[in-house]
């Protein structure tokens, strides 16, 4: 998740607003670096960070798909839903252009925010209510959005939710893992909670990945630094970057 969505993003196409004076441009004024630039400095970061997120699901999706690294689709940090829905949506495109996966879905969220942070993880864009949203709502519109694949919201928070074991929610191999966690904390917890359904393909989305000012010890970063470090056998690469500084995975070896 990124700090700056506005209160009103599940209004789908709420984001698009501050675009609308485009479609009253001609091709040659887009072709013009002023007011190329001017278009590019007016789309709203959240946007573009919500775009490079969409990029980066369907390519990890299109990239197990290609090499048969079927199971589940697991995101940490629903929030309003925007991701695990497009994540349903790609697959079922891409399960018509390379056939069928199997692949159900599961999420994790409080959906009353992050619950009592941590001085570890203090961080001025974070509070303990930060990402409360309308559980009724986007759980509305997930549903709509499933198009009959099979999927799974788990409400809570993660300090409670993750102690089971994944095949206590039906999980048993994890194809794509969506962190959106930003903080280090419940990164840690999701990170040891994938780790028994890890196998070789999975690929895993970090996606505020750079947050803290480059801190090492912070964060997601920090989180992957010291599951990296407890589990050495697992050999984990890198794959490609997306989005603000977000950056994904492949698990290489186990």
């Amino acid at each position: 998740m990124i700090e700056t969505f506005p209160s009103d993003f599940t209004r789908t196409f709420s984001v698009w607003e501050p675009l609308a004076f485009v479609k009253n441009l001609k091709w040659p004024a887009l072709l013009d670096p002023v007011d190329t630039a001017s278009i590019f400095a007016k789309i709203p970061p959240y946007l573009e960070f919500t775009v490079g997120k969409y990029g980066a699901i369907k390519k990890a999706l299109y990239i197990t798909a290609h090499d048969k690294t079927f199971g589940s689709y697991i995101e940490f940090g629903v929030f309003t839903g925007s991701s695990f829905n497009f994540a349903m949506k790609a697959n079922s495109t891409l399960d018509k252009l390379l056939g069928k996966s199997d692949c159900d879905f599961f999420g994790f969220d409080s959906f009353d925010g992050f619950g009592k942070v941590k001085k570890d993880d203090d961080h001025p864009r974070f509070s303990d209510d930060t990402f409360s949203v309308d559980e009724k709502k986007i759980l509305k519109n997930i549903k709509k959005n499933s198009n009959n694949q099979p999927y799974q919201i788990i409400k809570g928070f993660f300090h409670e939710t993750l102690l089971k074991d994944p095949k206590d929610y039906g999980i048993k191999k994890a194809r794509v893992i969506m962190m959106d966690c930003d903080l280090k904390e419940p990164t840690k917890l999701a990170l040891n909670f994938v780790k028994s359904i890890l196998q070789q393909g999975t690929i895993i989305l970090f996606d505020d990945y750079i947050f803290y000012k480059g801190d090492e010890d912070k964060g997601e970063f920090g989180a992957l630094k010291e599951f990296k470090e407890k589990f050495p056998s697992i050999k984990i690469r890198e794959a490609f970057d997306y989005g603000y500084g977000s950056k994904a995975f492949i698990v290489s070896k186990i």
